[in-house]
């Protein structure tokens, strides 16, 4: 009987050590998805050709903001009701590439030149990830290609500093991209993740 208790002892011990592995793992794996940034596009000539295409105004003077935005993405849902609720800085032309099923919120369309794209349309720019700020300067260089806040859910998007930063010729360092998956070829290198 003594035998079978002392036996017993390290058994427990390491399945307890096993289960508390386990679960640290399920832990950190659903916890990713809240911290890990998603890759911005890679900062060249094909991706500021391709959007600087997207400009209206011929005004030598107008910088360009581009919002790479999913319907499906609570984290672009934020963006849309911060860019209705704020003032908007003269001097910007801003577009919205709407990606996803879900409709845009009529308000954004009032506001915005809002053009729906598909995934794979944005793959062909690189883009594989939303919410997704890009902005160009008059002579379409690219100057900023980011995320629009320092964490997930941060309290504040910092877009309308990052326009004022660009437009100062600051020295910007891009921000995360925080949000969802657009390009089937990032799914399927998240789908490992549990809840992304």
């Amino acid at each position: 009987m003594v035998g079978r208790l002392r036996l017993g002892a390290p058994i427990a011990r390491v399945a307890i050590a096993i289960w508390l592995g386990a679960m640290l793992l399920l832990g950190a794996a659903l916890l990713a998805k809240h911290v890990v940034a998603l890759p911005a596009p890679e900062k060249n000539t094909r991706l500021a050709s391709s959007l600087s295409a997207l400009r209206v105004s011929k005004a030598t003077d107008t910088w360009l903001a581009v919002h790479v935005l999913y319907s499906e993405c609570r984290c672009s849902q934020r963006v849309v009701a911060h860019l209705l609720s704020t003032n908007r800085p003269n001097g910007w032309e801003e577009v919205v590439l709407w990606v996803g099923n879900g409709v845009p919120d009529p308000k954004l369309n009032e506001h915005y030149r809002v053009r729906r794209v598909s995934n794979a349309e944005l793959a062909k720019f690189g883009i594989d990830a939303a919410p997704l700020l890009v902005v160009l300067d008059p002579k379409d260089e690219l100057r900023y290609v980011g995320g629009y806040s320092t964490r997930k859910q941060g309290p504040e998007l910092e877009d309308l500093r990052i326009f004022a930063a660009a437009q100062r010729h600051d020295v910007l360092a891009e921000l995360p991209v925080f949000g969802c998956a657009v390009s089937d070829r990032l799914r399927r290198e998240l789908s490992i993740l549990p809840g992304i």
